[in-house]
């Protein structure tokens, strides 16, 4: 699905929701809300202030407000180009294989005297507050998701309208115009009604996520339009995990620290209320919607599938679930194809000699605390502490001229090894993974000459 959304789409258009995971930055550090955006891949971005449609090759945008960008003015909203977002590059096709405060600093500076200069000016300051950052390099620090339908150019040219017809000029509020306010806005002008509030769960407010559950659970009633999702998995990094967005009583009920707090208070008509009202309402699972409809094709499977169940057919129910099986095994890989890249990655570490180095803390520790540089290109490198070497980060330079061999492969060979032993919703879905897998075979025949030779005595 990476693959998908960076290729250039010229004859598709899809609007969607996003959510971005919370972080333990700010308000989502409380409210473990996340962060919701609209992507739409035939509208672009003629600056950070002004949305237009896409010419052939681009790949579109996502656009959204915050409580205070801290640009040169106080904007409402900014629409900026997919693949800055997610991996902090113009360069659609370039991912990130690694995940670093320090990394995440440097694009943003980038950005800030490139694609952001005309709205920061002397502004745009680097606190973690600034909300600008934000939309620079998501991935880095938590999980992203789209879930996304088909639209017509009309659709498209009105979307375009209305976001350059709102005044942009700041008046967030958490309560009342929030980001999931603005995602139903903007959506609903598209396809009414599709996206709604939770007042059950949400206590009458509108989050994040009762943005994605109300478009998701819309889109599968359309099977017409084509409903898919994408899930952009966080980098492997020094980062901790970002948290799961969560909604409303959700949050009450699957944080300790407020189930803590509830037990502590001793009101279980409260607590039990909410479980009641997240049963009904709530339930909602952003990694398996992604899965489930990872595809336009999965999308009419399910809605077939539904139908057999309510039909009651059940010889083709089974031929149903059996290609839905199918089809998912082709995006997440089956067990027997991640147990078979483990017993090739254990005979790799035990053929050249490194094992939990590879998968290790000195590794973090070494792209850690390095420097991190950008070049003109965009492409990210790293130059370990107290080494005179350095190595590229991006799967488009870490075995490029320049990026040191051995440090290339132990790169590769670490994430390959996190992915490897990572649960199913922190790894890559198995495409992306073989891209991998195919620049560490790269690294190690590139790397192991070198090492041969280093090994041959003196004449």
């Amino acid at each position: 699905m990476a693959a998908f959304a960076f290729a250039p789409l010229p004859s598709r258009a899809d609007i969607g929701v996003v959510i971005a995971d919370p972080t333990n930055v700010g308000s989502s550090a409380y409210t473990h809300a996340g962060h919701a955006m609209v992507y739409l891949s035939n509208v672009c971005a003629g600056s950070p202030i002004h949305a237009r449609l896409c010419t052939p090759g681009e790949q579109g945008s996502v656009v959204t407000i915050f409580p205070n960008f801290r640009e040169r003015k106080r904007y409402e909203w900014n629409i900026i180009p997919l693949s800055l977002y997610l991996e902090g590059t113009a360069e659609p096709g370039t991912r990130r294989l690694f995940g670093s405060t320090a990394l995440k600093s440097a694009l943003g500076e980038k950005a800030r005297s490139g694609y952001f200069r005309g709205v920061c000016a002397d502004a745009c300051p680097s606190q973690a507050h600034s909300y600008w950052r934000d939309l620079v390099a998501a991935t880095i620090d938590r999980d992203v998701f789209i879930y996304a339908v088909s639209t017509t150019p009309a659709q498209d040219e009105a979307a375009v309208r209305w976001i350059n017809s709102q005044p942009n000029v700041n008046h967030y509020n958490g309560i009342t115009s929030n980001c999931a306010m603005y995602v139903r806005s903007l959506i609903n002008t598209i396809f009414p009604h599709s996206v709604h509030r939770d007042y059950l769960n949400d206590l009458g407010m509108m989050s994040p996520k009762s943005a994605a559950r109300s478009f998701s659970h819309w889109a599968q009633k359309h099977p017409g339009l084509g409903f898919y999702c994408m899930h952009f998995e966080q980098k492997p990094g020094s980062l901790p995990r970002s948290g799961t967005a969560s909604s409303g009583t959700e949050a009450a009920i699957h944080i300790k620290k407020y189930l803590i707090a509830a037990a502590l208070i001793g009101d279980h008509e409260v607590a039990g209320s909410f479980f009641v009202a997240y049963l009904l309402t709530g339930r909602f699972n952003l990694y398996k919607e992604s899965v489930d409809y990872a595809t336009p094709s999965l999308s009419r499977l399910q809605a077939q599938q539904r139908k057999e169940k309510r039909e009651e057919d059940q010889q083709q129910l089974r031929t149903t679930r059996q290609e839905i099986s199918a089809q998912q095994d082709q995006i997440t890989g089956t067990k027997q194809q991640w147990e078979s890249y483990r017993r090739h990655f254990a005979a790799i570490q035990e053929a050249i000699g490194k094992g939990s180095e590879i998968d290790g803390k000195q590794m973090l520790k070494l792209l850690d605390h390095g420097s991190v540089s950008i070049d003109r290109n965009g492409n990210a490198w790293i130059t370990p502490q107290y080494d005179s070497r350095r190595v590229g980060i991006d799967n488009t330079n870490v075995l490029a001229p320049g990026s040191d061999p051995e440090l290339a492969f132990d790169l590769l060979a670490w994430r390959v090894g996190r992915a490897l032993h990572a649960k199913p919703r922190m790894r890559p879905q198995i495409q992306e993974f073989r891209q991998d897998w195919a620049l560490l075979q790269d690294a190690y025949q590139k790397w192991r000459p070198l090492q041969a030779r280093a090994e041959l005595p003196a004449q």
